[in-house]
This record gives structure tokens, sequence and C-alpha cells, in this order.
């Protein structure tokens, strides 16, 4: 089921990158919004730390920490979640601003970030309602999808930073070698 998951998010990201690439895809598409970028960067951060955040709380599951110290974890998880779907409405608002791929960025983050949401208040409800039953297997699984959702959620947005980052350095080069922007017609 993992691998499954993993399969269909490379291959989210292999189309995404396919279409990015296409000529016509380029020629219709418009400069990136710097503000939209900044904002992507600052949500790897906060999906870092999620990810971290929720590798934890994981390992937590093995050890004989009582209940609060797990409820400590996960409400640094929900603040990292929480700044994550601020920013994204800040990009929602932008997004008329962005680039094509820009725009479908934040189509892709969208559902993936309120799945995290609701799996991470899923299983908040279910250690508040099971407070001495933190080392059972249903609350295992319960973090265990929650710490899988957190790291799906940082390898997207990393790799659309990462794809960002690749853009923009693109761009420079072939103003500073003087070449065609990719795409333009010609260049095919």
């Amino acid at each position: 089921m993992r691998f499954q998951r993993i399969s269909l998010l490379a291959l989210a990201l292999i189309a995404l990158v396919a279409l990015v690439a296409s000529p016509s895809y380029a020629n219709a598409q418009t400069k990136d919004s710097a503000e939209i970028s900044r904002l992507l960067n600052e949500s790897k951060s906060y999906a870092i730390q999620a990810n971290t955040d929720a590798a934890e709380l994981e390992s937590y599951t093995n050890s004989n920490l009582s209940w609060k110290t797990h409820a400590q974890a996960l409400e640094r998880i929900r603040g990292h979640v929480n700044n994550m779907g601020k920013l994204l409405q800040q990009m929602h608002d932008r997004k008329s601003e962005g680039s094509p791929w820009q725009q479908d960025a934040i189509n892709r983050i969208d559902p993936l970030l309120r799945q995290m949401a609701d799996q991470l208040t899923a299983t908040i409800e279910h250690g508040n309602e099971y407070p001495n039953r933190v080392h059972m297997m249903k609350f295992k699984n319960y973090v265990r999808a929650c710490a899988e959702m957190a790291s799906q959620t940082e390898r997207l947005i990393s790799d659309i930073v990462a794809y960002d980052k690749a853009q923009a350095k693109a761009q420079m080069l072939e103003q500073k070698l003087e070449l065609p922007p990719s795409g333009s017609p010609g260049t095919e």
C-alpha cells in the first residue's frame, strides 16, 4: 500500500514535469511569481519540521512515554500544518499571478495538506479519547498514517521548490547566455 502511494506520487510528479516541459505549455507560460516561490519555500520549511516531528512521534509509540508527551508532539505538528495552511491560503490568493506550473503546484499541495490535516485531527481525537492506550496498535496505526502523510507532503513540496529553483536557474542562464527562452519558436 505504501509503495503504491509512493508510485502514484512519483507518477504525478513525472506528469507535472512532462506538462511543464511541453512546448505548448512553455509558450503559454507567464512569468513565475516571486511571491508564490517565496511562499512555497516557506511552506517547505514547515513541511520539513512537520515530517521531523511526525517521525519523532512515531518513535514515541515504541516507548513508555505518556499521552502528554505524545500530545505535545501532535500539537507541534498541528502548528506546522496550520502554518502551511495559512501559506497555502496566501498562495491561493495570489494564484492568478503565478505561472501555470505554480498554479498546478498549488492545486497539488491543497488536497495533500487537507488529507494530512484530517489524519492529524483523527490522531489527536483518538488520543484524547483513549489517552491510556497510546501504546496500543490502533493508536500506533494512526500515528504511522500521520507520519506517512507528513512525509508525502514534505516530499511533494520539496520537489516543487527544487523544480522552482531549477526553473529560475535555467531562466537566469538563458539570459546570461543570451539564448531564446526554452519553448520559443525555433528551439524545438
